[in-house]
């Protein structure tokens, strides 16, 4: 069971951990150092908002999260994301789809770091995990491939055995760059015929106009 880091004093600022805390468990400092963009955009004629733009700061929060284990993380990101879902009232999905990582990468990591950030809001949400939508197959690193490479490395790496039929689909993932691996759970989906589908994301290394 992946236990939060233990602090001296819990009101201290998750990130810097010497101040006290204002929002979403990060300190007056801390919250400065975020780019909000609340961008939306398409990715395949699909609705896409993201809440921060990913600069220096909110990569090293992310790096932190996910492979230094600092997983009381999940805290900060669950709020920001409940605290944007409240603010845009995006409450009416059937599911919600934590993107799945491969069963190597959570072995080796030790937790699922997009499913511990949807458990923060999940219940107040009232909607369920698309858990029948999984990864079946070992990718390698995207950032590490060409273009071409990285729909390659992704083509039929999901999978579903589930009729979605009207079902309104919410996904959510930490980071969209490319977006091949979007566009790729995005086609799985689609075969399975849901009435709706829309993403949101913490962060995106591309500043979109609206």
């Amino acid at each position: 069971m992946i236990l939060d880091f233990l602090f001296l004093d819990e009101n201290l600022c998750l990130s810097c951990k010497r101040e006290t805390h204002e929002i979403h468990f990060l300190c007056e400092e801390c919250l400065d150092k975020l780019d909000f963009v609340d961008n939306e955009f398409k990715i395949l004629d699909y609705n896409t908002r993201v809440l921060y733009f990913y600069n220096d700061f909110m990569a090293n929060l992310i790096a932190d999260y996910k492979f230094n284990r600092n997983t009381s993380l999940y805290k900060v990101f669950g709020s920001m994301i409940y605290s944007y879902l409240k603010e845009k009232k995006l409450f009416n999905f059937d599911y919600i789809l934590a993107t799945p990582s491969s069963k190597s990468v959570l072995n080796k990591r030790g937790f699922d770091h997009i499913r511990l950030i949807c458990d923060y809001f999940i219940k107040d949400l009232g909607i369920s995990y698309l858990d029948s939508f999984k990864k079946i197959k070992n990718t390698k690193v995207q950032h590490i491939l060409s273009r071409e490479d990285r729909e390659v490395n992704l083509k039929n790496s999901f999978f579903i055995d589930e009729d979605l039929t009207g079902k309104s689909i919410l996904v959510f993932d930490d980071i969209i760059t490319s977006s091949n691996t979007m566009k790729e759970i995005i086609r799985t989906l689609e075969k399975n015929n849901p009435d709706s589908i829309e993403i949101i994301a913490l962060a995106s290394s591309h500043r979109v106009k609206k």
